[in-house]
C-alpha cells in the first residue's frame, strides 16, 4: 500500500459523536468526527479498527478496538458500528449510553485486514457472522463504485451469516452493494425458520462457500472474521481447493 501521502494523527485522538443510528435491536452506529481539528484529518485503509480507551467505566483503563464501518471514501467522517453481547462490559455500556456530543478517547487507524492490490488476486471473497461483517462494509463501501479499476478489486463476493431477520446489521448498505455490478452479498439466517428466498437458512457451511466462490478458487483471495468456527472453517474449505496460506486472512472478533 503507498503511504507517500497518507495523512496521520499520532497518540490519542477526541473524537466526538455526532450521530448514533440504531442498526438493529442490539446494534448501533456511532459517527464521529476529530473533536480539536474537525473532520477526519487522517487517513485510513479499509478494514483497519480504532483502539479505544475507556477511563471512568471501571476502576482502571480499559481498551477495546472496534473496525471502522466507514470507508475512507468518506472523507469527512468516520464510524464504528457496535452490538451488544451477553456480559460485554464495553459494547453494552456504548449501546447504553454513548449519545450525540459526547467524546470517544481512540488512537489509530491499525491493522492489515485490509485489501491489497499489489498482493491479492481479482476475486475477493469475505465470509463473516454477525458484527464480524462490519470490515466488510467498510471494503465494499471504499471499491464496489470502482470495481475493476485499478488499485480494487475484479469482483466481491460477501457470505454472512445472522440469527434472524431483525439482526440484519448494516442491511441497508448490503442491499445498495448487491446492487453494484460485481459485488454479490450472500446471506443465510441461523435461526429463522421462515427465512424467505431472499436469505439462505442455516449456519455458514462448505457447500455455502463453494457456491459463493462457484468453485474458481485459483482467483480467490479470501478474508474472514467473526467467530473462530467461521474462521476455520473459511480456511479449511480454501486451501482443501489449493488456495496458498497467503491468500487467507482472518481477524478475530471473539476478544
Amino acid at each position: 500500500m503507498d503511504n507517500t501521502n497518507r495523512r496521520v494523527k499520532r497518540g490519542w485522538m477526541n473524537l466526538k459523536v455526532i450521530k448514533v443510528t440504531q442498526e438493529t435491536h442490539d446494534t448501533k452506529t456511532f459517527v464521529m468526527v476529530d473533536a480539536d481539528e474537525g473532520g477526519r484529518p487522517w487517513d485510513y485503509w479499509a478494514g483497519q479498527y480504532l483502539t479505544f480507551r475507556f477511563d471512568n467505566i471501571a476502576d482502571k483503563p480499559i481498551v477495546r478496538s472496534y473496525t471502522m464501518s466507514s470507508s475512507p471514501n468518506q472523507l469527512e467522517t468516520c464510524a464504528f458500528t457496535v452490538k451488544r453481547v451477553e456480559k460485554g462490559l464495553i459494547s453494552n455500556w456504548l449501546c447504553d449510553h454513548v449519545k450525540v456530543g459526547d467524546i470517544l478517547r481512540a488512537r489509530g487507524p491499525i491493522g492489515r485486514f485490509i485489501y491489497e492490490p499489489e498482493k491479492d488476486l481479482g476475486h475477493l471473497v469475505m465470509v463473516a457472522a454477525g458484527s464480524g461483517v462490519t470490515p466488510f462494509v467498510s471494503i465494499m463501501r471504499e471499491f464496489a463504485d470502482k470495481m475493476g479499476s485499478k488499485g480494487s478489486p475484479k469482483k466481491m463476493s460477501l457470505l454472512v451469516s445472522y440469527r434472524s431477520r431483525k439482526d440484519l446489521i448494516l442491511w441497508e448498505d448490503l442491499q445498495n452493494f448487491a446492487s453494484k455490478t460485481g459485488c454479490h452479498v450472500y446471506v443465510t439466517l441461523s435461526r429463522d425458520e421462515a427465512a424467505s428466498n431472499e436469505f439462505w437458512q442455516g449456519r455458514i457451511n462448505q457447500d455455502m462457500i463453494e457456491c459463493v466462490v462457484a468453485k474458481d478458487f485459483a482467483n480467490c483471495t479470501f478474508m474472514s472474521c467473526g467467530p473462530t468456527a467461521i474462521m476455520d472453517l473459511t480456511g479449511d474449505v480454501a486451501r482443501a481447493h489449493g488456495v496458498p496460506s497467503e491468500q487467507i486472512k482472518t481477524e478475530s472478533f471473539e476478544s
